[in-house]
């Protein structure tokens, strides 16, 4: 029953949620990793499901957040990559769609921030700037929207200071 298991995998993440808030990093992403494998199993069964496509895409931020905060950079920019792909593919059906155009621009965030972390500020800086045409997109859309010219300022200050960073780095040689 799809449904059952649509509602075990929430169940799941939820009580992950609980211990990755508690600190219990090792029992979150046992949870998030049990969520994400029903998941897959859901989306195979109907790849078509463009709500557990998207659910999908937030069990791997899930386990990559975990991962982050575990200080495993290489799982984590997985994690966050495949989320990545996942948004790519639903921006790819319905660009209109400004919730997962949302999603894609926080999933450049993720991996730009993970990039930083290693040191690999180019790749970084681009992933930031692919967050920003995103944001200014969104921003454009609805100038009222508080949330949208939030994430907009946001990522041009993750711009900004990437930028100024690579800039005051001496030269490599």
């Amino acid at each position: 029953n799809t449904d059952w298991q649509w509602g075990l995998s929430l169940s799941h993440a939820n009580v992950g949620g609980v211990y990755q808030a508690q600190g219990l990093l090792g029992e979150a992403l046992a949870e998030y990793q049990v969520y994400k494998r029903i998941l897959e199993a859901l989306t195979a069964l109907d790849p078509a499901n463009t709500d557990w496509q998207r659910e999908l895409s937030v069990s791997h931020t899930n386990v990559g957040r975990v991962f982050e905060e575990q200080g495993q950079l290489p799982e984590a920019l997985a994690e966050y990559q495949a989320h990545q792909r996942v948004m790519e593919g639903l921006t790819a059906l319905d660009p209109a769609n400004t919730d997962w155009q949302r999603d894609l621009s926080v999933s450049h965030t993720n991996v730009g921030n993970v990039f930083q972390t290693q040191g690999r500020l180019a790749e970084a800086l681009a992933e930031y700037q692919a967050d920003l045409a995103i944001a200014e997109r969104l921003a454009l859309l609805d100038p009222t929207n508080a949330g949208w010219q939030n994430d907009l300022r946001i990522t041009r200050e993750l711009v900004d200071e990437l930028r100024k960073g690579i800039k005051s780095e001496p030269p490599q040689g």
